[in-house]
């Protein structure tokens, strides 16, 4: 069945997480991850001209080669890179290549031959034949890829990886990683390359494993926004290639005391190269800097930025764009830079040409990306998703609800809440994916009332203003919109493998006894247990199952993240033989049991 366009578009929110330009500059198209479209705006007459379905939750955009209007669009949850041709002002797809494992980013080499996908939950690297639609090879570069970039000569790309946190530049001619560059972070964003290739950008959160009093938060111990640079000193004589001699990996705060920086995603090099742009999602804003004389550290060396950088606006300036910012990209000029903003659901366009006026007030543009209605549920729940992303809820803004479940799922770290009673007992963070149903909350299970539960959270994880009742039964029906993703290691029907089919029986089987606590749809009960995981100065003793829903997205397991796979949670703390008194599973029946949790 052909994708959806015009009147057979779904109604709602778009929800626009990237955005591209045409080599022309005059077409802008735009993933809406909400919606499962791409919107094209015709940037002369700034109004959106084309909608089309390309699949679910499509993450990313990118231009390709030399041609007016060719884009790639990542459809994360459908698996595939979609090939988009622009024909008289219209969408016109001209080639599919499914890849599987949500490929999250998506990028051309400048020749336009072949593209790049990370694919997110395999650890690997797609590599993609345009000429052929087809998939040439994929290459492990570690755990949960996300954002990538193409060095301007397409021999380099440079790949985030979230678990453990590292930057990883890929050889495009031998297929082949390079190097490895790990720093304490995590929610990696965006990448981009100087012009002369020798520097790699890129934006994080900064875990700062406090828990969140108002000291420790104004310190900025908690967490806080970076940007970071790797630097690629190197040598281009004759017959060398590019050898990279020296790589070294840098920081910068970009939080001032009072006025933190919430939520940074997009980065983007303009000016050629005389300045960066960074989109912070939390904090509604874009921040530009001025890339010479900037006081570049350790990739964790501080925590709240320089104060002479604080204050200097011509090195370091932001703009209020509302809503929430996110994917970046700019002109060939790099006077202007386009972002796709989600809660606006637009495309915005800044001059940021003559920013070093500071008394200029630059111009911004904004321009819709659908045609739609939202009735009064879907306002409602619209709300509370700005409230879930607002890190102006926290103290000084520091961080959001969205910053900790990262797209309402978890992350890749343990934190303090102070959810539990106790201070020191850092926990990972539970996906709020069909939350509304799975109750009590925590791990511990000691909440019994969801709009107590967020309450709470505002208050005391967050440390900010207290919400009205309004502002609960906003983020309340936020929550309740919230449904696990599809996984990706079912077949293309939706069907389990044969070893998925095999795990489900021994799943619910007094063999494993799994079923006993993760019982029903949600793979939860609202009991707690003991499964020999507590401790003494436990407040509340045992824990109630969490939900299994998503499961394939989780890089930590138990509450204190001790295992890092399904593999060393059913091997290890969470064995049948420790759990229930079982005996152990056999290497085939552990196989099994693995597909099947990774189906769910």
């Amino acid at each position: 069945m052909p994708p959806a366009s015009g009147d057979d578009l779904v109604r709602g929110y778009r929800s626009p997480v990237d955005v591209a330009v045409s080599t022309d500059e005059r077409w802008l198209l735009t993933a809406n991850a909400r919606a499962g479209t791409v919107s094209l705006v015709d940037r002369h007459a700034a109004v959106m001209v084309d909608e089309r379905g390309v699949g679910a939750r499509p993450s990313a955009v990118a231009a390709v080669g030399s041609g007016a209007g060719r884009f790639l669009v990542s459809t994360r949850e459908s698996g595939a890179i979609v090939m988009l041709d622009v024909v008289d002002g219209r969408l016109v797809e001209c080639g599919r290549v499914r890849v599987g494992l949500e490929p999250a980013d998506v990028a051309a080499g400048p020749d336009g031959r072949f593209a790049f996908a990370t694919l997110s939950v395999a650890g690997k690297l797609a590599v993609v034949d345009l000429a052929t639609s087809s998939l040439e090879t994929t290459i492990d570069v570690g755990g949960r890829p996300g954002c990538l970039a193409v060095a301007p000569g397409g021999e380099l790309l440079a790949v985030a990886c979230g678990s453990p946190s590292e930057i990883v530049l890929v050889d495009v001619a031998s297929r082949r990683v390079r190097s490895r560059h790990a720093f304490k972070g995590f929610n990696i964003g965006q990448l981009a390359f100087a012009p002369d290739a020798r520097t790699v950008y890129f934006v994080f959160a900064y875990d700062g494993g406090s828990h969140p009093s108002p000291g420790n938060i104004r310190r900025g111990w908690v967490t806080g926004s970076r940007l970071g640079r790797l630097q690629l000193d190197r040598d281009d004589g004759e017959g060398s290639g590019v050898e990279h001699r020296q790589l070294r990996l840098e920081g910068l705060t970009l939080d001032k005391p009072g006025r933190a920086v919430g939520d940074v995603f997009g980065v983007a090099v303009a000016e050629d190269g005389g300045s960066l742009l960074v989109t912070a999602g939390g904090t509604h804003e874009l921040i530009r800097l001025t890339t010479d004389g900037l006081p570049w550290t350790q990739i964790s060396g501080t925590e709240i930025i320089d104060r002479s950088l604080a204050r200097d606006a011509r090195r370091f300036r932001r703009l209020e764009l509302g809503g929430r910012p996110l994917g970046i990209v700019v002109s060939r000029d790099g006077g202007t830079a386009f972002v796709a903003n989600a809660l606006l659901d637009a495309v915005q366009e800044i001059d940021t040409a003559r920013e070093t006026d500071t008394a200029r007030t630059t111009a911004v543009r904004s321009m819709a990306v659908a045609r739609h209605d939202a009735d009064d549920e879907e306002r409602l729940a619209r709300r509370g998703e700005a409230i879930f992303h607002d890190a102006r809820r926290s103290l000084d803004r520091w961080y959001s609800c969205h910053t900790c479940h990262h797209e309402g799922g978890g992350n890749t770290v343990t934190f303090d809440t102070l959810n539990d009673g106790s201070v020191g007992t850092y926990k990972t963070v539970l996906p709020l994916w069909g939350v509304a149903r799975t109750g009590p909350w925590t791990w511990h299970g000691w909440q019994k009332d969801l709009q107590t539960s967020l309450r709470k959270s505002l208050v005391d994880s967050m440390q900010g203003p207290a919400p009205t009742d309004d502002d609960v039964a906003a983020l309340e029906a936020f929550l309740r919109s919230l449904e696990p993703p599809p996984s990706p290691f079912r077949e293309p029907d939706g069907s389990l493998s044969s070893a998925a089919s095999r795990g489900r029986v021994l799943f619910s089987s007094e063999r494993a006894g799994c079923s006993d606590c993760h019982a029903g749809d949600d793979f939860t009960t609202p009991e707690t247990y003991d499964v020999g995981l507590g401790k003494p100065a436990d407040r509340y003793q045992g824990f109630n199952p969490p939900s299994l829903r998503g499961l394939h997205r989780k890089t930590l397991f138990l509450h204190n993240g001790r295992s890092r796979s399904l593999r060393d949670l059913l091997e290890g703390p969470h064995a049948p033989e420790k759990v229930s008194g079982l005996a152990p599973l056999s290497e085939p029946e552990l196989a099994d049991l693995i597909a099947y949790l990774e189906s769910l």
